[in-house]
């Protein structure tokens, strides 16, 4: 901790919590098992806890010089660590951990308080799941805020990408499972406060943010959260499960969704994502359609979603291909977000534009509409409309525009696992028309002859597994 050297310094902070962390093991555990004889704090109640509690008296200072330290790099890694030394020295020291985090929030450096703010969301889970008390929230937020201004973009990114983080954290404790054997209605009604009138307004400044970096950080955050934590809740159903067996009640595998935005709160997002479909940037119009199977997860209402999807129709003509392509594979995949049966999407939906991009006069909306089809097949959206779906394809088989022509070869050779023998033979017979027609042109175009020759080859190939 004295070393001039400050990697070595802050190798003291690595060495701080894990030491308090092994602690237990100095009185209970057995040192030759490692890490694997870990053992939790012992209750106030036990002798034992008084020994631990006057080692881990002198551990802490250790921590707190160390976030002092003249060396940026130092502090870093301090910022980076106190989740760990939180969980490693019990929730009766979490008050010093969060206002040691508090005052690294406040740092000079830059990283510093990027990496502090990383290490935020990581405080706050290892405080609220390790006891009832939600001061950590109280402390931390008021000071995050004050960082929504902060000069340094990589502050403000690291903020969108904690907000997200916390986002998806305060619903997954806020859950039924969660609700019913840790916490109240009261502490739900709290953190469901923190969402509402913190964490979503702190989200929406920062899509607004002069930093496509930034804006971009945010949408991502938005995303991440409207997926939910599927991870999370169905390993800590797990775990309650084989803590407490039921044999009447078998072990539940399958895992959990919970949309972390609420209806509400996606439509007060969407007038800000509308906002950004119109940057200037590129790259910040990609992401803010990227969004859009994720918001379609969090509702089932088809008036809601539906609203939701303009954002795909509007971005489906936007001047950059790698963005129209984007807004066309989101809105195929908008309908599988919520449910299995997502025939009401494809069929009032999709299809729709799916048929007006394919008699559209621009070659390249018609070459969008083949991306479609694409997409729509090789992830088995539906089967209910496949043959709709196909013969859309085989429409523009004998295009004026030979680039749509070989990509109708190119796109039904990659479809050929996803659909059925006698889909198979119908593409067979498409691709086979068009070859011989092609053929007959004054001019015909080598690539187009290459992939429907390609196509037939791969699906009397597929033709064959099948018998």
């Amino acid at each position: 901790m004295t070393d001039p050297e400050p990697q070595l310094r802050s190798a003291a902070m690595f060495l701080t919590w894990h030491l308090a962390e092994h602690l237990p093991n100095a009185f209970l555990g057995d040192a030759s098992k490692g890490s694997r004889s870990l053992r939790r704090l012992p209750e106030r109640s036990d002798p034992i806890f008084a020994d631990v509690y006057l080692l881990q008296c002198k551990l802490l200072p250790v921590a707190t010089r160390l976030a002092e330290d003249r060396s940026f790099a130092v502090r870093l890694a301090v910022a980076a660590q106190c989740d760990r030394l939180c969980a490693a020295l019990g929730d009766h020291w979490s008050s010093v951990i969060i206002d040691l985090l508090q005052a690294l929030l406040g740092d000079n450096d830059d990283k510093v308080r990027s990496e502090a703010i990383l290490c935020m969301p990581r405080l706050v889970e290892s405080v609220l799941t390790g006891s009832d008390e939600i001061g950590v929230l109280e402390a931390l937020l008021p000071t995050a805020l004050k960082l929504l201004r902060d000069p340094s973009p990589l502050v403000r990114i690291s903020l969108a990408t904690s907000c997200g983080e916390l986002l998806t954290l305060l619903v997954g404790l806020g859950s039924y499972e969660e609700l019913t054997t840790f916490s109240s209605q009261k502490t739900f009604h709290k953190h469901k406060r923190h969402i509402d009138q913190t964490l979503i307004p702190l989200v929406q400044k920062l899509l607004h943010d002069r930093d496509p970096e930034v804006t971009s950080a945010a949408l991502r955050a938005v995303t991440n959260a409207s997926r939910g934590n599927v991870k999370e809740i169905s390993s800590e159903n797990e775990k309650k499960s084989t803590a407490t067996p039921n044999k009447q009640q078998p072990l539940e595998k399958k895992p959990v969704f919970i949309p972390v935005l609420s209806e509400d709160q996606v439509l007060r997002l969407l007038p800000t994502l509308s906002n950004l479909a119109m940057s200037p940037q590129w790259r910040v119009r990609q992401s803010a359609v990227e969004i859009v199977p994720a918001l379609l997860g969090c509702t089932q209402r088809l008036e809601t979603r539906s609203r939701i999807a303009q954002l795909c129709v509007q971005l489906m003509e936007d001047q950059v291909d790698a963005v129209r392509k984007t807004a066309a594979e989101c809105l195929c995949l908008g309908g599988g977000g919520f449910s299995s049966d997502n025939s009401e999407w494809v069929t009032a939906i999709v299809i729709p534009h799916l048929q007006s991009l394919k008699e559209s006069v621009a070659s390249k909306q018609r070459l969008l509409s083949l991306k479609m089809v694409e997409v729509l097949l090789s992830n088995a959206i539906i089967s209910t409309e496949q043959k709709i779906i196909l013969e859309t394809a085989a429409s523009l088989a004998n295009d004026k525009v030979p680039n749509v022509r070989l990509t109708v070869g190119k796109v039904l050779s990659q479809i050929m696992g996803h659909i059925s023998r006698q889909d198979i033979e119908y593409v067979l017979s498409v691709m086979e028309i068009q070859y011989f027609d092609e053929c007959k042109r004054d001019n015909p175009d080598r690539d187009v002859l290459f992939y429907a020759k390609q196509t037939i080859k791969i699906g009397n190939e597929h033709l064959l597994r099948k018998k």
